[in-house]
């Protein structure tokens, strides 16, 4: 590289990992809070929390390392505008495809590891969350077990036990209040222990040596069962524990790519070709960025971070938005997939292209 591409290149270091910084904590901050719901409403604590908000970093981390370049771009070349450097380059013969080659480079970064994140890296993590946050809900589940007092976190049921080993699922001098079909009923047991099914997604109370009341509304009679082993299941909502494969988040690309080569369905295939241009689309968006960020950054008026982080957050969101909307159509078969999912790259292509040559005539 030139002495004036290394130069464009270190002034760019700066403001990329400032943005990635930035970008990264107020996602992560969004989804701690959108998480703490879990502790409210699952019991789960908050170190839970932070592990599980971990693992959603290399989700977002796909789309933030562009929207970092788009910002080191508006920031570095709005700077050079305003500092008469573009000038005085462009005075001496340099043309701005020369001040482009610098960006270029630079974006082999970005684009690397957001393709990295994509493939394989955010599908593995989605998968770890998934798994970690059912495990942390069983666990929040069993802990709502105290000795000597009752808890209602099991859906219609209202626990009561003597002594709970929470460690090996134990249960001791249980009472249990539940209703069938609108039916009060009481299940009274020396012991128990408690499974949780991966499949179905339940946690089950094996009860030993107990009894069953139940009495009719306004009937002055009830019935006595006694037993020697009875079954409850109680369901967790919200999530479940995945299979490997048994969503499309989960999927890296090779597994994505095998998954459109032997599906025989039109719409199956649709939707996973959508899912696999999405998986290249989003990094691609940090080449395409470099032909709206640098003529961008030279028509802007003052030299402002704030103003460069206005721009990006701008630009983001019109792209998102078209890129939601058509991912979302290709989707639903409602529109080709090469369309749908590329569409807002293919925006981001004419938009740039024009401002580019408007300042190449500049």
């Amino acid at each position: 590289m030139s002495t004036i591409d290394k130069y464009i290149f270190k002034q760019m270091i700066f403001p990329f990992l400032f943005g990635l910084s930035i970008f990264t904590f107020s996602i992560t901050i969004n989804r701690i809070l959108l998480l703490t719901q879990m502790v409210l409403n699952k019991g789960i604590s908050i170190s839970a929390v932070l592990k599980l908000a971990s693992l959603t970093i290399p989700d977002f981390m796909i789309i933030t390392l562009p929207v970092s370049f788009l910002l080191a771009l508006l920031t570095v070349f709005g700077k050079m505008t305003q500092d008469n450097e573009i000038m005085a380059l462009r005075a001496s013969g340099i043309s701005i495809f020369k001040l482009t080659k610098p960006a270029i480079i630079f974006a082999i970064i970005p684009f690397s590891f957001s393709i990295l994140f994509s493939f394989y890296m955010a599908p593995r993590f989605n998968f770890f969350f998934r798994v970690l946050a059912v495990k942390e809900v069983k666990k929040a589940a069993l802990s709502a077990l105290k000795k000597n007092s009752f808890t209602n976190r099991f859906g219609n049921l209202k626990i009561f036990v003597k002594d709970v080993d929470t460690g090996k699922s134990t249960l001791k001098g249980i009472f249990i209040l539940n209703k069938v079909r609108n039916k009060p009923e009481t299940l009274i047991a020396k012991s128990g222990n408690i499974k949780y099914d991966r499949k179905l997604n339940t946690l089950s109370f094996y009860l030993k040596d107990g009894t069953i009341q139940n009495q009719e509304p306004d009937a002055k009679e009830f019935w006595l069962l006694h037993f020697n082993t009875y079954k409850i299941n109680v369901k967790l909502k919200g999530l479940s524990f995945p299979g490997k494969n048994s969503s499309v988040h989960f999927l890296t690309f090779s597994e994505l790519a095998k998954r459109y080569l032997t599906e025989h369905s039109r719409k199956l295939k649709n939707v996973y070709l959508a899912y696999l241009y999405k998986k290249i689309a989003i990094p691609a968006a940090a080449v395409l960025f470099i032909f709206i960020g640098i003529p961008l950054g030279m028509f802007l008026e003052k030299r402002s971070l704030f103003l460069a982080i206005s721009y990006t957050i701008m630009i983001v969101a019109i792209y998102y938005i078209l890129f939601t909307a058509g991912f979302y159509l290709a989707l639903r078969n409602q529109l080709n997939p090469l369309i749908g999912v590329w569409g807002a790259d293919l925006f981001l292509t004419a938009g740039g292209s024009a401002l580019y040559f408007k300042a190449f005539l500049k």
